[in-house]
């Protein structure tokens, strides 16, 4: 009787395995990208953080304790356009928050397609908006999940598909 020795795997063998594998990997992958939604809000929400900071610092330092810029939406950044080229940057606002944010961070959305890439927008305001009280607004985007829980103010709206428009009341 000759035995005979079997080595290597089957084909079913071999499918199975591979199809196991492809089912981990897209498990996987599936939460590295809600980490990485999560991650970019906590950062977006930091930078608002920073930035009102340094723009109540401005306010705080100007002879007139007024808030910089033009009373408009426009580009949180020193020039160029943002939000698709409809606002311009002002460098009123730059030099007034550079000694106490010496670069504006942009925004983390990963596309250049949105509204919000690379800026926020600010708006000093005596009136308000909308039935919220006067004074300074920022707006910005999050990305990872309902904004009803996000937002750090007011929602503005869903401009693009997955991202929800929030403005932060800075102070009057």
């Amino acid at each position: 009787m000759i035995k005979m020795n079997k080595k290597g795997f089957t084909l079913i063998e071999l499918l199975v395995v591979v199809a196991i594998i492809g089912l981990l990997s897209s498990i996987v992958l599936t939460s590295v990208n809600s980490a990485r939604k999560k991650a970019r809000d906590a950062r977006t929400l930091e930078d608002v953080r920073q930035v009102t900071l340094a723009l109540n610092m401005a306010r705080d330092a100007s002879p007139t304790n007024s808030w910089p810029g033009i009373a408009n939406w426009q580009c949180l950044k020193a020039s160029g356009t943002c939000w698709r080229g409809s606002y311009s940057g002002n460098s009123t606002i730059g030099n007034a928050l550079a000694p106490y944010m010496p670069t504006i961070p942009k925004t983390q959305n990963p596309s250049s397609a949105n509204y919000a890439y690379d800026s926020y927008l600010y708006y000093p305001t005596s009136s308000g908006i909308g039935g919220s009280p006067a004074g300074a607004y920022i707006i910005y985007a999050l990305e990872g999940g309902a904004f009803a829980n996000k937002c750090n103010g007011y929602y503005a709206g869903q401009m693009d598909t997955g991202y929800w428009y929030c403005y932060s009341w800075i102070g009057n």
